[in-house]
C-alpha cells in the first residue's frame, strides 16, 4: 500500500495525508495544552505553528528531492517524538504566568499551577514552537509532492476529504473520551500508510510515532501537579481537556484540569463553615423575603454549589456543566452526593445556551467558579465562560428570576479590575448595582435582583468597557490590542512580506504575474480563517461553546470546501465576479442581521436554518471564488501553501477584535477577498497580454 511520488500514488494517499495532518493537529493542540502548564490557554498558538509548517512545507517542497522526501517524511516522525519527548520531561510553562495569576497584555488568566514561569520559559515556548513548526514542514513537503500528482481541484478534495474524516475521527475520541496515546497509536498507523514504498520507510515513520504514544500512557500514570503522589487518582481525557481526580492529594479531593488544580470536593458538614452558605444564611435573614426554594447553578462543577443548595433546603436545582468528565467525577466522587438527590436535574451543557432556552424561574441563578482554563476554539480568543459574563447574558438571567430572586456572581477575581467589569455588567443589564455579599482572602461574591442591591449610579467604572455579546471579553479592562497581540500581528506580517520579498528576487514567485497570484491566495487564506473564525463564535453564542458544536462546525466548514470544489467544474467561465458580488451580499446581510434577533427564536430548528444561511452563505462563495482562481493553476501546491501561510495571517488578525468586537471583522474579510479579486484580475490580464505576444515574439 506505501508508495514513492515516484510511483504515481493513488489518490487514498493523499487522502490519508489530509486524515494525518488533521488528526495531528487536533491531537497536539489537546496533549500540549495538558502538558505545558497553561498551554490551555492559547492553543491557537499550536494552530499557527501548523499553518507555518504546513505553509512552509508547501512553498519549499520543490527544493527538496524525490529520494529525499521519504526521509524526510519520516523525519516528521522523529521531530514529533522530540517534541513530545521535550514537553514530557521538561513540562514548560507559558512566560508571563505566575503559580496563581497570568497577566498577558493587560488581559487576566487564572491558575493555579505547581510552578511559575522563569527565564527559561521563555526559550521553553521557542523550542516547542518551533518543534512543531518542523514537524508539518516536514509533513507539509511530503503531503506537496503528492498534491501535485492530480489536477487542482481533485487534489484540494482529496485533501480536504482526509481532513473531513481526521475530524470526524477526533469527534469519536472526544465522545468517546480515549485518552492521549489512543490519538499518537493512530497517528502512527497513518504514518506508515503513507510513508513512501519501502517497508524501512514505513517502520522509521510509525515507530517513533508508537514511542509518543507510550510517552503519552506513562504521563497519565502519574499526577501532573505533583508527580511523588502516591494515592489514589483518577484520569480522564474529556472532550476539553485532561481532568485528574486525587482524593487524599495535599489540596484534598481535588480536581485537576490540564495540571492546574481546578476545583474541590467537600462534604455537607465543610460546605456549612465556607462561603458557599453565605447567600443562604445571607436571605435566611432578611425577614421580607422567603428562603431560596428554586435554584439554577451554572458552572456546577463536581457539585459544591448543588450540595449547599440541598443543604438549606432548596426544593429544586437545575445544575449545568459543560465538561462531561467533571460532571461524572461529581456524580461518582462527590461525597454529598448532590446529583443523586431526586430534586437535582443535571445538564451536561454550555452555561449561556441553557439560560437562552430556559423556560423555569428561579429564586437564584448562580455564576458559579466558572473560570474555564481552556479556549472555545484555537481560532479565537474566547475561553468556554466568556459568553456567560456579557450584558445580555445577565440580562437573561435576570428574565428568569422570580419577583424576588437574586443573581449570584462570585469569584477569586485576583483583579480588581476584572470584578468591577463584573458590577459594571451586572448595572447595565439590571439597572441594579450589586451589593457585595463577601469579601475575603480574595474571594468576593456579589448579589443582584428586583428587590437586592440599589439603582444604578453611572459614571462609576470610568476607564473600563462593559463585555457584551459583540465583545466578550470579561478579562480585558477596556477595548484594545493588548501590545503583545500587536507585536504578534506585526511579526507575522513582516515575516510574510519578508518570504514573499525574498522568494520574488530569487524568481521563485514567477515573476510580477506571479507573485500578484501568490499575494491572492495569501488574501483569500487570512479571510477564509477570520471567516471561519467568526462562524465558530457566532454558532457558540446560538447554541453554545461545547466542544460538539464547534467540531461542526468545522465539519461544516470542510464540507462546504467539497461542495464549491464540485460546482467550480461546471461553471463554464472562471471568472470571479458573480462570486464575488454574492460574497459581499452575504456579509453585508451578516451586518445587517444581528446575532441578538436570532437569539431570539425560540425554535431551535428555525434558529439553527437562519444562523445557517448567515454564517455558511459568506463560507460557500469564498470557498468557490477559491475554487475557481485554484482549478487551472500550474502550480497548485505552491499557491495552497501561500494560501496556508495567510491563515496564519488571519490568525493573528484575529486579535483585532479585542478592540473592534467580531461584528467587525466582516468588513477586513470584504476588504481582503476585494484585494484578492484584484490581484487575480491583474494576474488574468498580464497572462493575456503574455499569451497574445507569443505568436509575435
Amino acid at each position: 500500500m506505501n508508495e514513492t511520488v515516484a510511483e504515481n500514488p493513488p489518490p487514498r494517499t493523499l487522502f490519508l495525508l489530509g486524515a494525518l495532518t488533521l488528526l495531528l493537529e487536533l491531537a497536539l493542540i489537546r496533549y500540549l495544552a495538558g502538558t505545558i502548564w497553561n498551554l490551555g490557554y492559547f492553543p491557537n498558538l499550536v494552530l499557527l505553528a501548523v499553518f507555518v509548517g504546513l505553509g512552509l512545507g508547501f512553498v519549499f517542497h520543490g527544493r527538496v528531492g524525490e529520494a529525499r522526501s521519504g526521509a524526510l517524511f519520516a523525519g516528521a516522525a522523529w521531530s514529533l517524538l522530540a517534541l513530545v519527548a521535550f514537553v514530557h520531561f521538561r513540562h514548560p510553562v507559558v512566560p508571563g504566568f505566575g503559580e496563581g495569576l497570568g497577566l498577558v497584555g493587560g488581559e487576566v488568566y487564572y491558575t493555579s499551577a505547581p510552578a511559575a514561569a522563569d527565564t527559561t520559559s521563555l526559550w521553553s515556548f521557542v523550542a516547542w514552537f518551533l518543534g512543531t513548526v518542523m514537524v508539518f514542514a516536514l509533513l507539509g513537503q511530503r503531503t506537496a509532492k503528492v498534491f501535485r500528482r492530480f489536477a487542482p481541484l481533485r487534489a484540494y478534495s482529496l485533501d480536504v476529504g482526509g481532513s473531513c474524516a481526521g475530524i470526524v475521527a477526533f469527534m469519536a475520541v472526544s465522545a468517546l473520551q480515549l485518552p492521549a496515546w489512543t490519538w499518537f497509536l493512530a497517528a502512527a498507523g497513518l504514518f506508515a500508510l503513507t510513508a513512501p514504498a519501502r517497508t524501512r520507510s514505513a517502520l522509521a515513520a510509525a515507530a517513533p510515532v508508537a514511542v509518543c504514544a507510550f510517552l503519552a500512557w506513562s504521563g497519565d500514570q502519574r499526577l501532573s501537579a505533583d508527580p511523588g503522589y502516591a494515592g489514589e487518582r483518577v484520569v480522564r481525557w474529556s472532550p476539553y481537556q485532561k481532568v485528574e481526580y486525587a482524593p487524599d492529594s495535599r489540596e484534598g479531593r481535588a480536581v485537576y484540569a490540564n495540571g492546574i488544580r481546578h476545583q474541590a470536593m467537600f462534604t455537607p458538614a465543610e460546605l456549612a463553615r465556607t462561603p458557599y452558605a453565605l447567600p443562604y444564611r445571607s436571605r435566611a435573614a432578611r425577614r421580607d423575603l422567603p428562603p431560596y426554594r428554586s435554584v439554577l447553578v451554572i458552572g456546577a462543577g463536581a457539585g459544591n454549589d448543588v450540595a449547599t443548595a440541598l443543604l438549606f433546603g432548596v426544593e429544586h436545582v437545575d445544575a449545568v456543566e459543560i465538561d462531561p468528565v467533571i460532571a461524572r467525577l461529581g456524580v461518582e466522587r462527590h461525597p454529598g452526593r448532590p446529583y443523586q438527590d431526586p430534586r437535582v436535574t443535571l445538564t451536561v451543557t454550555d452555561g449561556r445556551a441553557f439560560l437562552t432556552g430556559a423556560r423555569r424561574h428561579y429564586d437564584l441563578v448562580v455564576f458559579a467558579l466558572t473560570d474555564s482554563i481552556v479556549k472555545v476554539s484555537p481560532m479565537a480568543q474566547l475561553r468556554l465562560e466568556n459568553y456567560l459574563f456579557t450584558v445580555e447574558s445577565i440580562r437573561r438571567a435576570y428574565e428568569l428570576l422570580t419577583d424576588g430572586g437574586d443573581v449570584l456572581l462570585y469569584n477569586y477575581y485576583r483583579v480588581e479590575a476584572v470584578a468591577a467589569k463584573n458590577a459594571l455588567v451586572i448595572e447595565q443589564a439590571t439597572g441594579r448595582r450589586p451589593v457585595l455579599l463577601h469579601r475575603e482572602d480574595g474571594l468576593l461574591m456579589m448579589l443582584a435582583g428586583p428587590r437586592t442591591g440599589v439603582p444604578a449610579t453611572p459614571g462609576w467604572a470610568r476607564g473600563l468597557d462593559p463585555t457584551t455579546d459583540d465583545w466578550p471579553f470579561p478579562y480585558l479592562p477596556r477595548r484594545g490590542v493588548p501590545a503583545v497581540y500587536g507585536r504578534a500581528m506585526a511579526t507575522v506580517g513582516a515575516a510574510i512580506l519578508l518570504l514573499g520579498f525574498v522568494l520574488h528576487r530569487s524568481g521563485e514567485t514567477g515573476g510580477q504575474t506571479g507573485l500578484a497570484l501568490r499575494l491572492a491566495f495569501l488574501l483569500m487564506g487570512a479571510a477564509f480563517l477570520l471567516l471561519e473564525t467568526k462562524g465558530v463564535i457566532q454558532f457558540s453564542l446560538l447554541f453554545g461553546t461545547t466542544w460538539v458544536n464547534n467540531s461542526l462546525v468545522f465539519l461544516a466548514v470542510l464540507l462546504l470546501v467539497l461542495a464549491a470544489n464540485r460546482v467550480a467544474p461546471r461553471l463554464a467561465s472562471p471568472r470571479l465576479g458573480l462570486p464575488y458580488v454574492l460574497l459581499m451580499a452575504s456579509c453585508a446581510l451578516a451586518l445587517v442581521v444581528p446575532l441578538s434577533l436570532l437569539l431570539r427564536i425560540e425554535s431551535l430548528t428555525a434558529r439553527f436554518v437562519m444562523a445557517s444561511l448567515l454564517v455558511f452563505a459568506p463560507v460557500f462563495f469564498a470557498n468557490l471564488i477559491f475554487s475557481l482562481a485554484f482549478r487551472d493553476r500550474e502550480v497548485p501546491e505552491n499557491l495552497f501553501g501561500w494560501n496556508l501561510l495567510g491563515a496564519t495571517l488571519g490568525g493573528v488578525l484575529e486579535y483585532a477584535s479585542m478592540a473592534t468586537g467580531y461584528a467587525a471583522l466582516t468588513f477586513l474579510v470584504a476588504a481582503f477577498y476585494t484585494l484578492a479579486f484584484a490581484l487575480v484580475a491583474v494576474s488574468a490580464r498580464a497572462e493575456r497580454a503574455e499569451r497574445a505576444a507569443r505568436p509575435a515574439a
